[in-house]
């Protein structure tokens, strides 16, 4: 597949994939910012024009940043196991910008310390 043999080629070049090449970069199916975050979740064919999955790469990304609106955080939140209402997620997400904005970004480790720290 094109990204195992991009990273092949990179491996055997000592040179690097740039984060943001097109298809192959780390960042080519990651998402960052709220709306497009939104759109990815609701529908992964509004922002990407092909699967992942055909070049070999795993998945999408949605990456936690300050930028991130409460569908991403309540979308990673429910990977890992916590359903936030509505109350909640306003909440949790008004401590998670706090954080947020001190990080360039905020993973799965940091989410359910951030519920906690709401008291949920």
């Amino acid at each position: 597949l094109l990204f195992s043999t991009s990273q092949l080629v990179s491996e055997s070049m000592g040179m690097p994939v740039q984060p943001n090449k097109a298809v192959v970069g780390a960042n080519a199916f990651a998402h960052s910012s709220g709306i497009h975050q939104d759109g990815v979740i609701k529908k992964r064919e509004t922002y990407e024009i092909m699967d992942p999955h055909d070049v070999g790469v795993t998945e999408s990304a949605i990456v936690l940043t300050a930028r991130s609106g409460r569908a991403a955080l309540a979308y990673r939140a429910k990977n890992i196991g916590f359903e936030l209402d509505k109350l909640q997620l306003d909440k949790v997400y008004s401590e998670f910008l706090k954080i947020a904005d001190q990080q360039k970004e905020v993973n799965d480790d940091d989410i359910p310390k951030i519920i906690k720290a709401c008291g949920f």
